[in-house]
């Protein structure tokens, strides 16, 4: 008898804690702060692998200006279906809301090594209607981050891929 009062305990007690922690494995996780101002990155290459780098990533964007002799590569404005949205974010954004990326790459050198930096920024407006102006809203930071790190990638796929092509050279 008492044996069986301490495995209907036990078991009440199991299925108390599987029900209040069940509920919270499925509660909308938040996203990151929102930020305003660029992203920035330092990597350790010459300007002219950042900037093809930079090219490759934002060929899927439509392009509205590409200097490489200023180090300004920005986009046109980027609206409806087309937007990037995160994957913990549902797709509903409003219509009239659209956003621009400018990509600034600066050359310069860091502890003695040749460095390029590249500035990153995101400038999300929202029209509500016809008639009033576009209110400037904070980006979350994700987009921008997985630029530049689809950039620093295509560094190191160009650098490998560079040694490997000499490798192949040097065995002929």
């Amino acid at each position: 008898m008492l044996r069986a009062i301490r495995w209907i305990s036990n078991l009440s007690l199991l299925l108390v804690l599987l029900l209040t922690t069940a509920c919270a494995l499925f509660n909308e996780r938040p996203g990151p702060e929102f930020t305003s101002g660029p992203r920035e990155q330092v990597f350790y290459a010459n300007y002219e692998e950042v900037w093809r780098a930079a090219n490759i990533v934002l060929q899927a964007y439509p392009l509205r200006v590409s200097n490489m002799d200023q180090g300004v590569l920005e986009t046109d404005a980027i609206h409806g279906y087309r937007i990037f949205t995160p994957v913990y974010k549902p797709n509903d954004s409003p219509s009239g809301e659209t956003y621009k990326l400018t990509l600034n790459v600066v050359r310069g050198s860091l502890e003695r090594k040749v460095a390029t930096k590249v500035a990153l920024t995101k400038e999300i407006t929202l029209q509500s209607d016809f008639f009033s102006d576009p209110k400037l809203l904070p980006s979350d930071g994700l987009e921008e981050k997985a630029l530049l790190y689809r950039m620093g990638r295509e560094i190191q796929i160009e650098r490998a891929l560079a040694r490997a092509q000499k490798k192949h050279n040097k065995n002929r």
